[in-house]
This record gives structure tokens, C-alpha cells and sequence, in this order.
């Protein structure tokens, strides 16, 4: 989401490790004060057509809880260190977006007509915490809000399938030239005939990593 969306700065400084165990940390405290009924950590997945490929989405929410009028709310968290004068209600676009993918692949699996998306900010200087919270119905314009996102995701989803082809590819050819010029005497060629049968079956992506993988240290020896 972040990936397709992100706009602004072109500032990608590493904020370290400390940073990600911190916000995690607040997301936990956070979910745990929410109480009885606050469902954490919730896996969502959904598929979208596109053209003739099938994309699988899958999600995870903060956050899914009922509120007192009996709407469900998908709770997205967000730790900041944006001033809290600062922190607004269109401060940043992709926050409303991630929520609203979960909550239209929520509300499809369980046929809900309407729900609230609310973010939370919790300023890590401070401790403040501000919220802002938008209801969504079940419109054709919101599916097609999903629909979109999943077409915009779909060329990066066939570059990276075509790559990892690629990859596999070229390290099956490497594999099978290693075989070809240490010849069938060497132990390596031995234990390559006394391997599993699944390493003798034509290659899969799968099965092309393994050979790279198993056999690729073997051959860097001299």
C-alpha cells in the first residue's frame, strides 16, 4: 500500500531498529487498553480481478472492534513523531487508504451495508493520542476504490513475477553448467544422483530455488 502510494519527501533515511520495536510496543498497549470486544492483529485477505490475473490481498488491521451504536470500526494505529499541532485529519492520504482496503475486504466477507474507518495517532514525545474517524458505505464507488488500487498494483506484480523467473532461470542454467564441466566423478555429481526425486522432476520456481540454493555452495569450492 505504502509502496504504491507514498507521495512527498523523496527523504528515505533509516530511522533504525529501536524506532520499529517502539511503535510496535505502542501498538500492543494500545490494543490491550482498547478492551473486551477489540479484536488485534486481524488477517484479512481478498482476491481482485484484474484483466486475467487474480492479485491476492492480504491485510492485516490494527484493529476490529464494535462501537456503541453497532457500527464495526477498523482501527488503524499509527506512532509519530509529528508535532501534535501538526497531526491532522488529511495529513497523510495512504493511512485513509490502508483502512479503507481493509474495510471494503471486511465488509465484503461479512456483508456489512456501512462501517467506520478511525485513525489513531499516538505522538511518541508526548503521549497524546488523536483520532479522526470516517464512515464508508458499501458503494459501488468504494469497490471501485479496491478495484483500482488492485489494478495500480498489477504492472509492479508482473515485473516482479517476471523477474523472480528470470532469477530462477539463470540460476538453473549456472546449476546445470557447474554439473556439466565437473563431470559425472566428482562427488558433488554422486550425491546430485542419490538426491531427493523431487530435485529430478522438470523445475518449478520452487524447485529452481532449491537447486541454487543446495547446490550453489557446493560449486563456488574449488
Amino acid at each position: 500500500m505504502e509502496f504504491l502510494l507514498r507521495t512527498g519527501s523523496i527523504d528515505s533515511r533509516f530511522t533504525g531498529f529501536d524506532r520499529a520495536l517502539e511503535g510496535a510496543h505502542i501498538h500492543r498497549k494500545l490494543q490491550k487498553a482498547a478492551g473486551d470486544g477489540y479484536q488485534a492483529e486481524v488477517f484479512l485477505s481478498e482476491s481482485g480481478r484484474q484483466r486475467t490475473s487474480l492479485l491476492p490481498l492480504r491485510a492485516g488491521a490494527d484493529g476490529i472492534f464494535t462501537d456503541e451504536t453497532g457500527t464495526v470500526v477498523i482501527d488503524e494505529i499509527k506512532t509519530t513523531a509529528v508535532p501534535p499541532e501538526e497531526i491532522t485529519e488529511d495529513m497523510n492520504p495512504c493511512h485513509w487508504a490502508q483502512g479503507m482496503v481493509y474495510g471494503a475486504i471486511y465488509a465484503a466477507q461479512q456483508s456489512l451495508p456501512e462501517l467506520n474507518v478511525r485513525l489513531t495517532y499516538y505522538q511518541i514525545d508526548t503521549d497524546q493520542i488523536i483520532r479522526f474517524i470516517r464512515r464508508f458505505l458499501r458503494s459501488r464507488s468504494w469497490m471501485n476504490f479496491l478495484t483500482n488500487y488492485c489494478a495500480s498494483m498489477l504492472p509492479w506484480a508482473q515485473r516482479r513475477i517476471a523477474w523472480d523467473v528470470k532469477r530462477s532461470l539463470r540460476a538453473l542454467r549456472h546449476c546445470s553448467s557447474r554439473l556439466r564441466s565437473i563431470g559425472p566423478d566428482s562427488g558433488l555429481w554422486r550425491a546430485r544422483s542419490t538426491a531427493p526425486a523431487a530435485l529430478a522432476r522438470p523445475p518449478t520456481a520452487r524447485a529452481v530455488r532449491g537447486c541454487s540454493v543446495r547446490l550453489l555452495p557446493a560449486l563456488a569450492r574449488p
